[in-house]
């Protein structure tokens, strides 16, 4: 069976910053849980990149893609659409996720406009077999305020909001760019240069500060409601999502 080390052996081990993963090795784990592609790294070989392309890497998402179908095969959609901020659209609900349409229909198949990732697809379903209720309380809380937030606390840290405040020191102005994209909001708050209004989906309002200088910090806040549409793993999920976006594209650019 290859491991991380037999496909770190075939990389440029330079640990670049080019692509997404942190290092090389991290790049290798990466590749063989299906979370990264070759196209990542800008500097392999077109006969490394042929010899790596005969490894099928395992993809636990598409395992986990199916088992939430067959959850929400169990609910009513139409039903729960108006606690969840979907609408019904004839025999499908429709989700604004990251700022794009998505219509799922009653047997978990999710359609859109342009092509669906594996993580759009797990928490689009995540998010709908949660079936929360209530409306947002206009309260924001950190996430160890949430429901076992605190005992996830530095996971959260070192996985979402460090990374977040590393791709603003780098470039604000294109992520940004970006976060607009994703159909955030730039607002004015008295404790942040740079503060966006942020539903990556419709019941999970997201508040992002970011101050910078040498004693420069990035906090995430939830309203309080956040945690009756999702746990706090998944809303780690969901944030590092955005962060791989984010990510991913600064990397790309000028390529």
């Amino acid at each position: 069976m290859t491991g991380p080390l037999e496909i770190y052996r075939k990389l440029p081990k330079t640990n670049c910053g080019r692509c997404p993963q942190k290092s090389c090795i991290a790049f290798s784990a990466a590749f063989l849980r299906g979370e990264a592609v070759l196209d990542d790294c800008p500097f392999l070989t077109e006969e490394t990149r042929n010899r790596l392309s005969r490894i099928r890497p395992k993809d636990w998402r598409t395992e986990l893609v199916e088992r939430l179908k067959e959850e929400v095969k169990r609910l009513d959609l139409r039903k729960i659409a108006p606690s969840i901020g979907a609408e019904t659209a004839g025999d499908t609900i429709r989700i604004t996720c990251l700022g794009n349409d998505y219509f799922i229909d009653e047997d978990g198949e999710i359609k859109t406009s342009g092509h669906i990732n594996p993580y759009i697809k797990i928490l689009l379903l995540h998010y709908i077999r949660t079936a929360g209720r209530g409306r947002p309380t206009g309260k924001w809380v950190s996430f160890s305020e949430l429901k076992s937030g605190m005992i996830k606390e530095q996971s959260f840290k070192r996985d979402c909001e460090e990374p977040l405040k590393e791709l603003f020191e780098k470039d604000p102005v294109f992520v940004e760019t970006l976060l607009l994209r994703m159909g955030a909001e730039r607002i004015e708050f008295e404790s942040a240069d740079y503060a966006y209004l942020f539903n990556p989906l419709p019941r999970i309002p997201t508040l992002i500060l970011y101050r910078k200088g040498e004693a420069g910090s990035l906090k995430i806040l939830f309203d309080r409601i956040t945690d009756s549409f999702l746990d706090v793993e998944s809303i780690i999920f969901l944030m590092e999502g955005i962060i791989h976006i984010l990510s991913n594209a600064l990397s790309h650019r000028g390529r």
